[in-house]
């Protein structure tokens, strides 16, 4: 079925013949990224590597396959821990030697090998910084505002950039019941989904790993704060944070700063009236302003999405109203200056592009959301495929659920894998990974 040009449903298996057309240069990229993402309700993944293969008669060559073989492995590439995946691509390359596709697998399969070597690495990393006896980190020296904003920012790239887009698909719809509570440590989904799908288990965790970063850094903050001996103790580590977080949003971190204005919001925090009676004006307003401009955040990435992938055109109007809001707010925090006169980072301040002896800088529109909001990109992929798993009345797939699943995700990945990466020195990553970790909220 066909709508405006576009394939709106159809049957699994008409859909699943359109991933190998006849004529090569019919071959649409967009078609297969939603398809590949979404289908995975209905099929699993080595099984319709295995239909596509078994759909080309031996005898036949497999140059309608290899160009998706290469979107597939590009776009994916964590399909490819499967074992029973890697059976069929072993059986692509016995068919396509002696061939003039002979050389262009190998190629494709050292770039999925380079992407799969550098996840097991990252997880190692990962898996090093878990908390344990040996490792703990007691204390830890805190720098100024704008380097922690900075170092912050860079961690966040790291763990954004390993995240799949299968992930938002396969991680369990559970994932945000709560995810403020002191243990949270959010798992990958095991099984199928409730609806009876045939969803492979997650192979990877890198998505509950961001999430799980953004909720030890709510602990962070929070702990930092109330271990403080004295009001002017706490005063200073609350304009630390309450500065750092304003640096995140000048170079549009936006994860990191909801996570710490969050953390003043919980309650062991919440309640400290009198340091918070105690705090300078300018940090007050500074606060207030970073509090109205994280609110619109989640719907701002929405409707950039939705601008991008031309789901609408009042969305369209939205998002440039809220760019425009958006960015005089920021404005207003560049002259306010984060931090005030006895704060640690007085001696930094921000500015606009084009200045000199800034740490923080901006270089263009298109950097203004650096880092969305993670859990609102989740709600957002939790909303859409609940549409994606369930077959219209007639027994067609819903390609347009495919399709806004698709731009939702797609955004995100393609955003995060466009983003310069700057990686932190690994001596100061690993020393706050570790003190995270052993972070407990106190009372």
């Amino acid at each position: 079925m066909y709508g405006h040009g576009a394939i709106v449903s159809g049957p699994l298996e008409s859909l699943i013949d359109l991933l190998m057309p006849s004529n090569v240069e019919e071959f649409d990229q967009n078609y297969v990224f939603s398809f590949l993402l979404s289908a995975r309700f209905f099929i699993r993944s080595y099984e319709l590597l295995g239909t596509l293969l078994e759909s080309i008669p031996d005898a036949e060559p497999l140059e309608r396959i290899v160009p998706l073989l290469g979107v597939w492995t590009k776009m994916f590439p964590y399909d490819f821990r499967d074992e029973r995946m890697m059976n069929h691509v072993k059986h692509i390359v016995v068919r396509c030697a002696d061939t003039k596709l002979a050389n262009v697998v190998p190629q494709l399969l050292c770039a999925l090998l380079a992407r799969l070597t550098e996840l097991e690495n990252h997880e190692e990393e990962l898996k090093s910084y878990q908390s344990s006896v040996d490792n703990k980190t007691d204390t830890v020296t805190w720098p100024t505002a704008a380097q922690l904003a900075q170092l912050l920012c860079r961690i966040e790239r790291k763990l954004a950039k390993h995240v799949g887009p299968e992930e938002f698909v396969q991680c369990s719809p559970n994932l945000l019941k709560d995810p403020n509570r002191e243990d949270f440590t959010p798992k990958p989904s095991t099984s199928g989904s409730a609806t009876g799908t045939v969803l492979d288990g997650k192979k990877t965790c890198n998505l509950e790993s961001y999430l799980e970063w953004s909720a030890r850094l709510r602990l962070l903050v929070a702990n930092e704060i109330l271990k403080c001996q004295n009001i002017q103790e706490r005063n200073k580590q609350f304009e630390l944070w309450s500065g750092a977080a304003q640096y995140c949003l000048l170079v549009g971190n936006y994860n990191s700063a909801t996570a710490i204005l969050e953390s003043f919001d919980l309650p062991p925090v919440a309640r400290l009236q009198i340091t918070w009676s105690k705090l300078s004006s300018t940090t007050s307003q500074q606060l207030d302003c970073m509090q109205r401009h994280a609110e619109g955040c989640g719907n701002l990435w929405s409707k950039q999405t939705e601008q991008q992938h031309g789901l609408g055109g009042e969305a369209a109007a939205a998002a440039a109203a809220a760019g425009e809001k958006r960015r005089a707010v920021q404005q207003q925090s560049v002259t306010a200056g984060p931090g005030s006169s006895s704060s640690s980072t007085s001696s930094s301040k921000p500015t606009t592009s084009g200045s000199t002896g800034s740490i923080v800088t901006r270089s263009g529109s298109n950097e203004w959301v650096v880092l969305p909001v993670f859990v609102d990109i989740i709600k957002l992929a939790l909303k859409a495929r609940e549409d994606c798993c369930v077959r219209l009345p007639n027994g067609h797939i819903n390609m347009t659920a495919f399709d806004r699943m698709a731009a939702i995700v797609g955004a995100f990945t393609k955003h995060m894998s466009q983003v310069n990466q700057t990686l932190p020195d690994v001596g100061e990553y690993g020393t706050l990974c570790h003190y995270m970790q052993s972070c407990k909220l106190r009372n």
